[in-house]
């Protein structure tokens, strides 16, 4: 990938490259369509041509493609999370189309001068003010510089619903389910409709305030060879004993955990069935272990990971390897020890966390950019004791 790790297709005036607009259209819209069969319903309201704002619910990579399968004369622009950057092939067809990097709820100035950019090239701007995908479903706040800046920009704003995103490849699963989702475009909103920007807001946020655990019957999937796959990133303690990675599966299917009398089957829409056949929710599951008061392992620390692949976030805003590192969240801080080197970040430091494709976790602060892999840890548990953390919760020394 050397030799093309400088490549960029040539634009066209309105931001994109009409040839990488009809290799994506041929590759990765086909494959969308082909997976996961995405209806599009209320096509009245579906912009064909710009300037406007899209945005809607965020829970599977595909999101911004079954977004896209009905727009066959151009592709929309947006902004995308740095990370997805570093990998030479997504960053040139990224490029090639108009999409932009960004750091995950970190402000940056750049960001709002390329909208200003793409408005002026009538440009369909995708955003998920979200700010990533959803692990459970369920909605998150939404990121208010984005309501911000569609408060102010002045043109249309389209919600769109996408049911059945959730189900058809929940974030912490290996594998995806055969079903088909649901691409619903809403009317628009204009920002002058609106006496003020918090009426504007909540308007925004009600068209995609819904829980996608329960999605329309039509967009409930109908197959998945091993739908348990991956579950220990989601529930990454026994919802009994409140063990770290205890729970586990070993085929997919059964569910359990080596620390109690835990035993399930998972079904295709990620349901759990006991053995008198009785279905219990998953998240259901998630929020009990997320009620349970952090724990500390061993002195003062709460989780460690050896053996992580550590990188830093250059001045051109390249991540550059730093080594392999031992990581550990303590409870006033993350410690990481890399050869003879290490660094304290303590959680009062930290501005942004995010979690990148499951198992890398992105600490900002405001003097640097730290991303470490946990892999065969669960990323999602580091970030939410990171946070509860900030709040000023205090873990405790047993259960």
């Amino acid at each position: 990938m050397s030799i093309l790790s400088d490549f960029t297709f040539r634009k066209n005036e309105r931001g994109y490259s009409d040839k990488a607009f009809w290799i994506l259209r041929h590759t990765v819209i086909t494959a969308t369509r082909k997976l996961f069969k995405p209806r599009i319903t209320n096509p009245q309201f579906m912009p064909l041509t710009g300037p406007c704002f899209i945005y809607g619910n965020h829970s599977n990579y595909f999101d911004p493609f079954m977004i896209n399968v009905g727009m066959i004369a151009e592709p929309t622009a947006g902004v995308m999370t740095r990370d997805q950057f570093h990998k030479t092939l997504p960053r040139i067809f990224m490029d090639g189309i108009g999409i932009v990097p960004t750091s995950k709820y970190v402000p940056e100035p750049g960001i709002v001068r390329s909208v200003l950019r793409m408005i002026d090239q009538k440009r369909m701007i995708v955003i998920f003010p979200e700010g990533g995908r959803r692990w459970d479903g369920k909605p998150k706040s939404l990121i208010e510089t984005t309501l911000k800046l569609f408060w102010k920009m002045g043109i249309p704003v389209h919600p769109v619903q996408i049911h059945g995103s959730y189900l058809t490849w929940p974030r912490w699963a290996d594998n995806y389910r055969r079903g088909s989702a649901e691409v619903r475009f809403l009317k628009p909103l204009h920002a002058s409709d609106y006496e003020n920007y918090d009426e504007f807001a909540r308007a925004c946020i009600e068209r995609i305030n819904f829980d996608e655990y329960t999605p329309p019957v039509e967009a409930v999937p109908t197959s998945c060879s091993k739908p348990a796959a991956g579950i220990e990133r989601f529930l990454y303690r026994c919802p009994d004993t409140g063990v770290n990675g205890a729970v586990y599966t070993p085929d997919g299917v059964r569910v359990y955990s080596r620390n109690s009398g835990m035993n399930y089957r998972m079904d295709v829409a990620s349901r759990l069935i006991d053995s008198s056949g009785h279905r219990v929710s998953l998240i259901e599951l998630f929020e009990q272990i997320n009620r349970m008061p952090m724990q500390i392992e061993r002195e003062d620390v709460l989780l460690e990971k050896a053996g992580s692949s550590l990188s830093r976030l250059d001045e051109d805003q390249k991540l550059v390897s730093v080594g392999r590192c031992h990581a550990a969240l303590k409870k006033d801080g993350i410690q990481l020890h890399w050869g003879s080197e290490h660094t304290f970040i303590p959680v009062h430091d930290i501005r942004a966390l995010s979690v990148e494709q499951n198992h890398k976790l992105t600490v900002n602060t405001v003097e640097q950019t730290l991303q470490f892999n946990l892999e065969g840890s669960s990323a999602l548990q580091w970030q939410i004791y990171i946070n509860r953390l900030k709040d000023g919760e205090k873990p405790v020394n047993s259960l």
